[in-house]
């Protein structure tokens, strides 16, 4: 058979290839993903924040990024790889590549740490833990990549902390080193906007990491994680959602006079 032949007859059988694909598929194989991997990218922002910063808890999707912790030596070593086991590119959000949120337990100890990176993937920030047990939240924001904000448990030392049992707080006003704060009446119900108003009693507080105040919100069994920024720059009001009805515990992070004071509520929602 002439070479010609051979030519044609290769010709028809890949045409008859393709076509048979975009019946079965409805696509067209000459089209690159591109496109696809870009509207991908694109659906991250939109599933893990919202227009008012709310980071939480997807506990629908489908994370592309594994986030280890090790507390060796009072130094805390974060590990990210994502689902082709790389390290991550991690975009800046509120002037940090990673924030790390700490918490024992029984939700009384609460620490917000800033690892910064060793190497491509790994982070590291030293910092004295107490004995016990505790549940680490890594916020980042990963260009690209799918990402779920998943609790840790890191165990430190051999003394035994028991799970949370919270209780609705009855008095909004808190004081730490003289600075008061007080949370607004709210009626918090899932599905819905909660708006969280702090009133500061006429102290402006100090710009932290790029805002005037942040929000953290784990539910009682220290599973789902909500970090909320301020509405705007210069408001000290937060807007969040829940999925869930439950006791939440809520740690609201002022600065003032150059040191940053979370005060604790802890609220029900129906």
């Amino acid at each position: 058979m002439s070479i010609k032949k051979w030519v044609i007859i290769a010709s028809v059988y890949l045409i008859a290839v393709f076509v048979g694909y975009g019946l079965l598929t409805g696509g067209n194989p000459f089209i690159s993903g591109e496109m696809n991997h870009q509207e991908h990218a694109d659906g991250h922002d939109t599933d893990e924040n919202d227009e008012h910063g709310n980071h939480a808890h997807q506990e629908d999707s489908h994370s592309e990024i594994e986030a280890s912790a090790l507390y060796v030596d009072n130094e805390l070593t974060i590990e990210l790889k994502d689902d082709e086991g790389k390290a991550p590119t991690l975009s800046i959000t509120h002037e940090k590549e990673m924030h790390a949120i700490l918490v024992s337990n029984d939700l009384e100890e609460y620490i917000h740490l800033h690892p910064e990176k060793k190497v491509n993937g790994i982070f590291v920030v030293e910092e004295r833990l107490n004995s016990g047990q505790y549940k680490v939240f890594i916020d980042i924001n990963p260009a690209n990549k799918n990402y779920d904000v998943k609790a840790i448990p890191l165990n430190v030392g051999e003394r035994t902390i028991a799970n949370a049992s919270l209780t609705a707080d009855e008095e909004w006003t808190k004081e730490i080193d003289g600075k008061q704060v007080t949370l607004k009446p709210i009626s918090a119900k899932t599905g819905e906007d909660v708006r969280f108003e702090f009133d500061l009693h006429g102290i402006t507080p100090e710009k932290y990491l790029g805002a005037l105040g942040h929000v953290v919100i784990i539910d009682e069994q220290a599973d789902d994680f909500i970090h909320v920024h301020t509405a705007s720059e210069q408001e000290t009001n937060f807007i969040a959602h829940f999925s869930k009805p439950g006791l939440y515990k809520v740690w609201a992070e002022f600065k003032f006079e150059g040191k940053v004071n979370a005060y604790p509520f802890v609220i029900e929602v129906q």
